[in-house]
């Protein structure tokens, strides 16, 4: 959230791994890697001449087709609460999003927060998640990257000499960690979509942790649930 003190580094380095290991061991052979591209940015930017709803049911549509979900209507409602986003998992056909109101200000940011929420709902579908919200939610932001929505998580991140902003639940470092190993595997750099100076340089930092992983022995940096 905005005014935040962001964190730092790759305090959650182990359940990131665990939670790449789990995309490839949870969905079907090959499912992973048909995510060959990503968004982009023109299909989740967000003109401040758009219908703010429309906009929202817009982008949303995107990251529903692009993980391969069910095409539905999508219900958005914006209040005020605590998170910046929320979507309803119960099974039906309607995707119901809410979204914080500093989203008619902010609305840059509006593709980040549908791609964390839409990505819930994959994983729900899909039958994998974590035990734990902390977990859970890491689990989301990772596949999020990994699958080619959540490199607009990372542009989220912001800072100037007075304020700070972060979506999500990885520090920047590590979703530049994911979004590199999937440049590795895909051949696929985002780093030109990127708006943001600071996540450009979590970018560059999370591939010297990527390629210093494959110059490790096999199962050197393996975490738990992948050994």
């Amino acid at each position: 959230m905005p005014g935040s003190e962001v964190e730092r580094g790759y305090p959650h380095l182990e359940t990131v791994r665990s939670a790449l290991t789990a995309l490839y061991r949870a969905l079907p052979p090959g499912a992973v890697r048909s995510f060959t591209a990503s968004v982009l940015p023109v299909e989740a930017g967000f003109s401040g001449e758009e219908d703010l709803r429309a906009g929202v049911e817009r982008v949303a549509r995107v990251m529903v087709r692009h993980l391969g979900l069910p095409e539905a209507r999508v219900a958005v409602t914006f209040r005020e609460m605590a998170d910046a986003a929320n979507v309803e998992l119960a099974a039906g056909p309607e995707y119901d999003v809410e979204l914080h109101t500093r989203f008619d200000r902010h609305r840059r940011d509006i593709g980040a927060a549908l791609a964390h929420e839409i990505t819930h709902v994959f994983l729900h579908r899909a039958g994998l998640s974590f035990p734990g919200t902390a977990a859970n939610e890491i689990l989301t932001d990772t596949a999020a990257a990994y699958l080619g929505v959540g490199w607009l998580l990372l542009d989220a991140f912001r800072q100037d000499a007075l304020t700070s902003q972060k979506l999500g639940y990885l520090t920047p470092e590590e979703y530049g960690y994911v979004l590199a190993k999937r440049a590795l595997v895909f051949g696929e750099d985002p780093s030109p979509w990127f708006t943001s100076p600071q996540a450009y340089t979590a970018y560059t930092e999370g591939m010297e942790r990527a390629r210093a992983d494959e110059r490790q022995p096999p199962l050197a940096g393996a975490s738990r649930f992948a050994r």
